[in-house]
């Protein structure tokens, strides 16, 4: 009797006293807080990672596909918290903390938000159980925008002469258009110097997506991506518009399976073919 009501105990303090675990006591980004009375039960955050957010308008689902500095934080409720907090009340804390740094809520319900820390986009995504008038935990998704840290020098020449193509993740654009964003110029640059070494080269662009969407829509897609990055080496890097042709392919050629946020990051990319 003593021993079990040693382990009650035991498991009553634990509860009452519940702290972060561990490994997440400092998962959380410095310019946002937590509600009182909650702690840390997981993280899983990364230092780059691709991540799509989709909430709603009207009724109408819109999505943002974004990559950089990703936090995905869970929270639960202290057992000795007596103060209830319902889940309109979470998301009106977090509305009302972004709208105090000039941010705004991107949804009808207050629950996706955009702002801005140290000249970066900030994303903010919070999930909390509908309607409920006394939440006993809640999740936070942060996305600091940035392009990729490119640990991996690739010598494109080398690649192209050896297997007749290229893969390239750095040319970037956003979800649904073909414009180039401007942090591409370095993966621009190296097929521009590849092709003016090598005269007598001829190249196919061809462009890839994952399978997120309409078949028909991502084979548009893809082709215009190629299309804007033909016009480019044209227009920039001064390559002759004879030795280029540009494809699109849609998600028919993938890489990996579609069926994870990684796989699907491998699957969107721009092949460079030699003719």
């Amino acid at each position: 009797m003593k021993q079990q009501l040693l382990i009650l105990l035991t498991m009553i303090t634990s509860l009452c006293f519940a702290q972060d675990i561990k490994r997440c006591e400092n998962s959380e980004p410095s310019y946002i807080n937590r509600m009182p009375g909650f702690y840390i039960n997981e993280c899983k955050n990364s230092d780059y990672n691709d991540a799509e957010f989709i909430y709603y308008i009207g009724g109408k689902a819109n999505k943002i596909n974004k990559g950089g500095k990703y936090y995905n934080i869970w929270y639960t409720k202290k057992a000795e918290e007596i103060q209830k907090f319902s889940s309109a009340q979470i998301n009106q804390n977090y509305y009302n903390a972004v709208i105090k740094v000039k941010g705004k809520a991107l949804d009808d319900k207050n629950t996706m938000f955009l702002a801005s820390q140290n000249g970066k986009e900030v994303y903010i995504r919070v999930h909390t159980a509908a309607n409920s008038t006394d939440s006993k935990s809640y999740r936070v998704e942060v996305l600091e925008v940035e392009p990729m840290q490119q640990n991996i020098a690739i010598n494109l020449e080398e690649a192209i002469e050896k297997d007749g193509k290229i893969a390239l993740y750095g040319i970037l654009f956003d979800v649904g258009k073909s414009d180039i964003k401007p942090e591409s110029e370095t993966a621009l640059k190296q097929i521009t110097d590849y092709l003016t070494k090598n005269p007598a080269v001829k190249i196919i662009v061809v462009g890839h997506t994952d399978n997120t969407g309409v078949y028909s829509a991502n084979i548009t897609l893809s082709r215009s991506r190629a299309e804007s990055i033909k016009n480019y080496l044209i227009t920039n890097g001064k390559i002759e518009a004879s030795r280029l042709m540009s494809e699109g392919v849609g998600s028919l050629c993938p890489v990996t399976t579609n069926t994870s946020t990684e796989g699907k990051a491998l699957n969107r990319r721009v092949e460079i073919v030699k003719q």
